[in-house]
């Protein structure tokens, strides 16, 4: 018989992504653990919006491109009162998850509703508990939401009792290493298409192209992409897809400054594979990460770095690689932001061979296979150690 696992996350196979790095994060880790042997019991706790929807008690899906049982929490038309509602209703649910006896339940970050999951997992049914952290709970600005300090009141305790954690940057994997059972510098997935896509010279051409390609949120630091397009320099184009609460304004922009903007809104993954082999640089202009307890690590950085193309970014944490060789780093403005720009060409040219360098670093150490292989290691510890 094959091994069951029980992953939950925030992301809803069956609506649009909001979080596109999340949301494929997410996907590949189904994916690596479908490799590695287990059934895959997905339980969505994203909440989607908009109706009330019953439990979802096991249904056959598909997760990416991974085979799936689908289990989701009841939902009501108000997403933040029906996730507050899921945290501390929800034990049916986690009753018929626990008669699957699973050898393991991966937590995608310290929530308190997969918090809650995987600790009764672990006490109810024996499982093996896997954190995956990826934001501090109180990392980023929630307003009156008072959901981030429910997260911060089960972090320490999920923390402390499970069997692995993976962190997100080596910033958070230094701070906690004295406290956690086992640690995994976890930053990203390189799909195989990404890290096979065919190089070519970036700034070969007349017409110079920058590109943003995740979720359209102001504090995804997307704010100043806004005011850019005005302020590049004649020969370059800027190449923006995705979703998210900005998606009004941009279409705006794009209207107002269609020869300086190319908005795509939601694409395929394949085409987003497409629009990044056409750029000459790809921007991250994530709100300072040190300004959030250096608690997260974009997920299209490594993503970016592996195309091949230019990178400009705010400052990142750190994480096994140097990345300080090949980056063009920018103070988080839209006019910081267009400077970088004008030297772009110049920094590519100086630093290509180093650019070169870390893209391989990078897709070595982030492609699915060397990852699966870390998984593999890491898993096989601890079921043996069961």
């Amino acid at each position: 018989m094959r091994k069951v696992v029980v992953l939950v996350a925030p992301h809803s196979p069956d609506e649009p992504a909001l979080n596109l790095g999340a949301a494929k994060k997410i996907e590949l880790v189904a994916s690596l653990l479908s490799q590695l042997g287990f059934d895959v019991h997905y339980v969505d706790s994203a909440h989607p919006p908009g109706r009330f929807r019953p439990a979802l008690m096991g249904q056959r899906a598909t997760l990416g491109k991974t085979a799936v049982t689908l289990w989701r929490p009841f939902c009501v038309p108000s997403r933040k009162l029906g996730k507050m509602l899921n945290i501390f209703t929800s034990q049916g649910l986690f009753r018929a998850l626990a008669r699957l006896k699973p050898q393991l339940v991966w937590v995608y970050n310290p929530y308190a509703f997969e918090a809650r999951l995987g600790l009764f997992l672990q006490r109810a049914a024996g499982s093996k508990l896997v954190m995956e952290l990826e934001d501090l709970p109180t990392a980023r600005g929630r307003g009156f939401n008072p959901k981030p300090l429910l997260d911060q009141h089960y972090f320490k305790p999920l923390l402390a009792r499970s069997n692995m954690v993976t962190f997100v940057n080596a910033v958070l994997l230094r701070r906690f290493t004295g406290v956690v059972q086992r640690a995994l510098l976890f930053p990203s997935i390189l799909q195989n298409a990404l890290v096979a896509m065919p190089q070519h010279t970036r700034f070969a051409g007349t017409q110079r192209r920058l590109g943003y390609f995740g979720g359209l949120e102001t504090d995804k630091g997307v704010g100043i992409l806004l005011n850019l397009p005005p302020m590049l320099p004649p020969d370059w184009k800027l190449v923006v897809t995705g979703v998210g609460s900005l998606t009004p304004e941009l279409q705006a922009a794009q209207a107002r400054y269609p020869d300086q903007l190319e908005f795509h809104g939601a694409v395929s993954h394949d085409s987003v594979l497409a629009f990044m082999q056409g750029c000459d640089a790809i921007v991250n202009p994530h709100a300072p990460i040190t300004h959030m307890d250096d608690g997260v690590f974009p997920f299209k950085v490594c993503e970016a770095i592996a195309s091949g193309a230019l990178l400009i970014s705010t400052a990142l944490p750190s994480i096994d690689i140097d990345l300080s060789r090949s980056v063009l780093y920018f103070d988080g403005s839209a006019q910081g932001l267009a400077d970088a720009v004008r030297d772009a060409a110049a920094h590519y040219a100086q630093r290509h061979d180093e650019i070169n360098q870390v893209r391989q670093q990078v897709c070595a150490q982030y492609g699915e296979q060397t990852v699966l292989t870390q998984f593999r290691q890491a898993v096989d510890g601890l079921l043996g150690a069961h």
